[in-house]
């Protein structure tokens, strides 16, 4: 890794800490004001790391706005779960993001699984709001696939039937 990429990482850290404990950090034309006097590469940088902590935190016109500026983030399943946890009403990052997180292939653990039922189950008065997000994750081939192989008991609440039938069809050693 070069000295350049460790510089831009922690300028990027420190740009982030300043954002949030100033209270702009939803402001993104306070921020992108602020980048004005910063190298291209690290503000190309900061405003990645943005995006995916708007992803995070359910925040959809600041993660639109940088996705009309370009901007992308290699999405995981860590990202989906976290704004999974901050969807408080019927606006979702995940349901925007809907074809990416059906098609998404990533690692999903145990605990990931875990997380959710138990965010779900323990907030009744947000079920209404989180259930089609919900739904968007249990068509995940790679959600049901590891909920099928899961012995744990919370894990068959993520298994979509329909989809089952599909992999054990057409992709058996997604099962194994």
């Amino acid at each position: 890794m070069s000295d350049r990429l460790h510089e831009i990482i922690a300028q990027c850290a420190v740009i982030h800490n300043t954002n949030i404990e100033s209270g702009i950090i939803y402001n993104l034309g306070e921020i992108e004001k602020k980048l004005e006097d910063i190298d291209d590469d690290v503000t190309e940088h900061y405003l990645k790391l943005l995006m995916q902590y708007y992803f995070q935190n359910n925040n959809l016109v600041g993660l639109q706005k940088l996705l009309l500026q370009g901007y992308q983030f290699d999405l995981r399943f860590e990202d989906i779960k976290e704004a999974f946890f901050h969807i408080k009403n019927k606006e979702s990052v995940i349901e925007f993001f809907e074809d990416s997180v059906v098609m998404l292939k990533d690692t999903i653990n145990d605990s990931d699984l875990k997380d959710i039922y138990d965010f779900y189950i323990k907030n009744e008065e947000l079920q209404e709001a989180l259930d089609f997000s919900l739904m968007l994750i249990k068509k995940n081939r790679y959600v049901c696939a590891k909920a099928f192989k899961c012995e744990h008991e919370f894990a068959k609440f993520f298994v979509n039937e329909d989809l089952l039938a599909s992999i054990q069809r057409d992709m058996p050693y997604l099962l194994k």
